[in-house]
C-alpha cells in the first residue's frame, strides 16, 4: 500500500509539500461483548489513546498526498492496555500514514507503515481528517452521501452501505462547519481457526466538523454506534456486541 502510493506520487508528479500542521487526535472505545450464547457473562473492554501527529500535504495530479507522522501516543487518562495487546504507546512515535486524498477523501483505508496495535487505533481519527464533505456547499445547505463497500481481503468478504445526511450549520466560505448525521449496514462472512464467522452489523452515529470542505478539518468530533452479531459455525444463537467509538480532532497552533 505504501509503495504503491510512492508510485502514485512518482507518475502524478507531486509537487513540494504544504507547511506541516499538528494535530491531537484521541480515539476512545467501549466494547460489550454478551457471551450468554457461549456459557458466560458479559465482558467490557475500553480503551482510549491520543495521538499527536503532524500532517504535510503534497499537491499532485489529480488529487493530494498526506504524510501523517505520530509526534507520540499515550493512553487517555484512566485507561489501561486491554489483555491481548502488546504494543506499548511509546513505541508508536515516527511511526507513520500515507494517504492519497481525491475530493476532500482518503482513498481506500489507512494503516501505519508497520503494524502496531495502538496506532492503528487512531487510524480512523486520521482518516476523518479528510472527511470528503461536498466542496460546493453554501451555508444551509443538506445533502446524502452515500458510500458503498465490496471488497475480499484475505479470504473475508466485506460488503457495507453506509448513509451520512449533512447540513452546513455555520461559518464562511472555506470554513464551515458540517453536522452529519450517519446510518449503514454491514455484513463480513470469512474462515478463522475456530471455523467461518458471519459478522453483521446496524451502524449510527453523529459528526460535527470545522474546516475547509478539501480539508484536514481544524476540529470535529465524531461518535459511531455499532449493535454487532457474530455467528460462528456450530452456534445456534449469535453474540451480541456493542461497540462505541469516539473521535475527538484539534488542531494546534
Amino acid at each position: 500500500m505504501i509503495a504503491g502510493l510512492l508510485t502514485v506520487a512518482t507518475l502524478l508528479g507531486a509537487v513540494g509539500p504544504t507547511a506541516p500542521q499538528r494535530y491531537r487526535i484521541e480515539v476512545k472505545a467501549q466494547q460489550e461483548v454478551d457471551a450468554t450464547a457461549l456459557g458466560g457473562g458479559k465482558q467490557n473492554t475500553d480503551i482510549g489513546v491520543i495521538g499527536f501527529v503532524t500532517v504535510t500535504l503534497s499537491d499532485t495530479t489529480g488529487g493530494r498526498l498526506a504524510h501523517i507522522v505520530i509526534d507520540s501516543l499515550l493512553l487517555s487518562p484512566g485507561m489501561e492496555i486491554p489483555p491481548g495487546m502488546t504494543d506499548e504507546p511509546g513505541t508508536a512515535k515516527g511511526l507513520f500514514f500515507h494517504a492519497y486524498v481525491v475530493n476532500g477523501k482518503v482513498q481506500g483505508s489507512l494503516a501505519p507503515n508497520t503494524p502496531h496495535q495502538l496506532a492503528g487505533l487512531i487510524a480512523g481519527g486520521v482518516e476523518s481528517l479528510f472527511p470528503g464533505v461536498r466542496a460546493e456547499s453554501k451555508l444551509g445547505d443538506t445533502w446524502s452521501d452515500t458510500v458503498k463497500v465490496d471488497k475480499t481481503t484475505e479470504g473475508t468478504s466485506t460488503k457495507s452501505t453506509t448513509m451520512v445526511d449533512w447540513k452546513v450549520a455555520s461559518g464562511t466560505a472555506g470554513s464551515f462547519t458540517y453536522d452529519g448525521v450517519s446510518t449503514g449496514k454491514a455484513v463480513s462472512e470469512g474462515p478463522t481457526p475456530q471455523g467461518n464467522r458471519t459478522v453483521s452489523a446496524n451502524i449510527s452515529g453523529t459528526r460535527s466538523l470545522t474546516g475547509p470542505a478539501a480539508g484536514p478539518i481544524t476540529k470535529g468530533t465524531f461518535k459511531t454506534i455499532q449493535d454487532v452479531l457474530v455467528l460462528m459455525d456450530g452456534m445456534t444463537d449469535p453474540i451480541p456486541v456493542a461497540v462505541v467509538t469516539e473521535v475527538t480532532i484539534t488542531a494546534l497552533p
